[in-house]
C-alpha cells in the first residue's frame, strides 16, 4: 500500500509538470517573462478585450491581479468557468489540466502570475 501511494504521489508531482504547456511559450503575445529561476517563473499577463491564450497548462501556480475583468477558461472536457477580476485580488492552484482562456470582458485585464516547476 505505502509503495502504492508513492508512485501515485510521484506521478501527481513529477509527470505533470513534464508534460505542462508553458504559458508564455505557447502565448507570446500576451506573456511576459519577468523571470525564470530556480524553476520558479514570473509572468506578466496582459489581456486586451476579447484576447485569448491558447490551450496551456499550469503547474503549482498563485497570482496577482493588477487590473481587473471578466476572466473566462474552459476545459478540454468541455467545463467553462469564469471570475470578475478585481485590481488587488489573488488567485492560486494546482497543477491544472490543459485549457484555454480569454478577456470576456470591455478592459484590459493583466495579472502577474508565478509558476513553480521544481
Amino acid at each position: 500500500m505505502f509503495i502504492l501511494l508513492v508512485i501515485v504521489i510521484f506521478c501527481m508531482t513529477t509527470v505533470n509538470r513534464a508534460f505542462c504547456q508553458d504559458l508564455a511559450k505557447t502565448n507570446p503575445k500576451y506573456c511576459k517573462v519577468l523571470s525564470d529561476t530556480g524553476g520558479v517563473k514570473m509572468v506578466l499577463v496582459t489581456l486586451p478585450p476579447g484576447a485569448k491564450l491558447g490551450t496551456h497548462t499550469h503547474p503549482l501556480n498563485f497570482g496577482y491581479v493588477l487590473k481587473g475583468g471578466l476572466y473566462k477558461w474552459t476545459y478540454t472536457n468541455g467545463k467553462t468557468e469564469s471570475d470578475d477580476f478585481k485590481a488587488g485580488d489573488s488567485f492560486h492552484g494546482g497543477a491544472e489540466t490543459a485549457h484555454y482562456s480569454w478577456n470576456a470582458g470591455k478592459t484590459t485585464i493583466k495579472f502577474i502570475l508565478v509558476e513553480k516547476y521544481k
